[in-house]
């Protein structure tokens, strides 16, 4: 029982006793190789660029949130159940298309009562100016009665007491008018009454028959035939279809007072179909928000084929500071370590401190080698490949970037050349900052 693991340690010492053997064979040709050279070094093969001054722009690439122009939660007003549905989800709708129409048969059957009613009070209307019409007519003939017996009981040709009937003929006359219009005020208070209440029925059969108030896309559809709706149920969302859209993003306070309406900004995003596309700020808010401190901020971007919805975000990038003159290098000349950030920078090679070449070897091809220094520097926003250097290099100096990884501070480099690393001689006018998400 013991065999087997005095086995496997003899078999794991081997194994160890070969890999020393080896590494010890590897360091011994390495040696030899040295002092077959005479003791020089090969100097190390980096690429080199030089550090350029560009404008640049300091950018805050904040994310924005599509909102639609116009969006309603479509719902009832008035309880009832569902006769008729004449959309399906993601329907595109016109406006006054009818979406949802409710069970209507007692308001109709209301409203044929209301209508009679209303033609009941037009016809005693008709009958009040009549009646006015005729006491009209009777109180013209008393009053003309009277007035002739005056003039006869003037002249003794006609008694007092036929005067005073006359009299009394004109008085009931003017009372029977009076009481035909009161009857005619009547009937038509009650032809207003019919009339409001048949408006009424039909603004709540209106109500009960609900419409697209815009060019919309529809959500969900949650509502079927038959169904009892109460007061104010939720049916559908209606999304206005528009040529343009609303982005809104928060711009932190500090920030604030550099965007303004009319100004136009940078959004990032594959829905536009380009990487830079040029929005325009449309409003901001008049408060800020207490809890982030940021300012609300509402702009219009191109909605081509509908292809925006509210809710999706898009990457937008707002200025932060005027234009300034920077010095940028690539991301791969920079060396990052625990005691700061580092670039070397070549500088020619004193001859007198070069190494001799072994007897019989051959001159080195290409250029004269170079020397490397470490140098410290402050970096500042990262602009993807490259990187704004705040301090510790000027425009003009030569610094290595590509192999930087192998070197160290007063190495003998020489320089070859790159010719799939990107030139920051073709780098545009403006430069864009990412600093911070908010």
């Amino acid at each position: 029982m013991q065999v087997k693991p005095l086995i496997a340690g003899l078999g794991l010492l081997a194994t160890l006793g070969l890999i020393g053997g080896g590494l010890g064979l590897w360091k011994y040709r390495q040696m030899h190789a040295a002092q077959g050279m005479g003791g020089f070094a090969m100097p190390e093969a980096v690429e080199m660029v030089e550090a350029q001054l560009i404008p640049w722009q300091p950018r805050s690439r904040l994310v924005g949130t599509v909102i639609a122009v116009r969006s309603v939660n479509l719902a009832n007003e008035i309880v009832g159940v569902v006769k008729e549905v004449n959309f399906n989800s993601g329907d595109t709708v016109e406006p006054g298309q009818v979406l949802v129409k409710l069970d209507t048969s007692t308001e109709e059957a209301d409203l044929a009562a209301a209508k009679a009613s209303e033609r009941l009070a037009r016809s005693g209307i008709e009958v009040a100016e009549a009646d006015i019409t005729m006491a009209k007519s009777v109180a013209d003939l008393a009053h003309s009665t009277l007035k002739r017996y005056k003039s006869a009981a003037t002249a003794s040709s006609v008694s007092e007491s036929d005067v005073d009937k006359a009299t009394s003929e004109v008085e009931r006359a003017e009372a029977s008018r009076q009481r035909a219009e009161s009857s005619l005020a009547k009937a038509k208070a009650e032809r207003d009454q019919a009339a409001a209440r048949v408006q009424q029925i039909e603004t709540i059969i209106a109500k009960k028959t609900l419409a697209a108030p815009f060019r919309a896309r529809v959500g969900m559809r949650t509502v079927h035939p038959g169904q009892y709706l109460a007061e104010g149920t939720k049916i559908v969302d209606l999304t206005e279809l528009t040529d343009d859209i609303y982005l809104d993003f928060a711009v932190p306070q500090e920030y604030a007072q550099r965007v303004s309406p009319g100004m136009v900004v940078s959004a990032k995003s594959k829905l536009l179909g380009t990487d830079d596309a040029k929005i325009t700020v449309v409003s901001i808010d008049a408060t800020v928000n207490p809890v982030t401190r940021n300012v609300r901020v509402r702009s219009s971007v191109p909605n081509p084929g509908y292809k925006l919805k509210p809710g999706m975000f898009i990457d937008v990038e707002v200025p932060v500071a005027p234009p300034v003159d920077s010095i940028v290098v690539p991301a791969t000349a920079v060396r990052r370590a625990a005691f700061g950030d580092h670039v070397y920078v070549l500088s020619p090679m004193d001859p007198s401190k070069m190494p001799p070449l072994p007897p019989g070897a051959p001159p080195m091809p290409g250029p004269p080698p170079m020397t490397v220094h470490q140098q410290m520097v402050q970096l500042g926003a990262n602009l993807g490949d490259r990187v704004v250097i705040l301090s510790g290099l000027h425009a003009g100096d030569k610094i290595v970037s590509g192999g930087s990884f192998k070197l160290r501070d007063g190495a003998m480099v020489a320089v070859v050349p790159s010719p799939g690393a990107p030139s920051t001689a073709s780098t545009p006018a403006n430069i864009t900052e990412v600093s911070e998400k908010h």
